[in-house]
């Protein structure tokens, strides 16, 4: 089975990107391995920040079970981080109904410090 190991992400200021993985979706720091900061998805998989100017925005969507989804959606609000429903919305409006690897699902969307499309996806009710 083919599976993806690692993005690589053009950020300007790594540290901030860090902290907000860290804080909105519970991503760890993994620490240098330059010229990249490591932040660990998950046991297999990492997004490795290069300090760079960054080119067209990126979409990274990530798929989580029902009590991490509704944990991510409170952080957004606490930290009054616009998101909406759909690729294109950032109106703070309920999770929506989209289409992914695996069907449909609720997601939530939200820009992170680049500006990169985050998406977060619950396929399980």
């Amino acid at each position: 089975m083919i599976q993806l190991d690692h993005l690589i992400l053009h950020v300007r200021e790594p540290a901030a990107t860090v902290k907000f993985y860290g804080e909105v979706l519970g991503f760890t720091h993994a620490g240098r391995a330059e010229p990249f900061d490591v932040l660990r998805v998950n046991e297999g998989l990492t997004l490795d920040l290069m300090q760079a100017p960054p080119g067209h925005p990126q979409h990274l969507a990530f798929a989580l079970e029902r009590s991490e989804f509704e944990a991510v959606h409170q952080r957004l609000i606490a930290l009054r981080i616009p998101f909406g429903g759909t690729p294109f919305d950032r109106s703070n409006g309920a999770p929506g109904q989209t289409q992914g690897a695996r069907g449909m699902a609720d997601s939530i969307y939200f820009y992170d410090p680049d500006q990169n499309n985050i998406e977060i996806r619950c396929y399980s009710r």
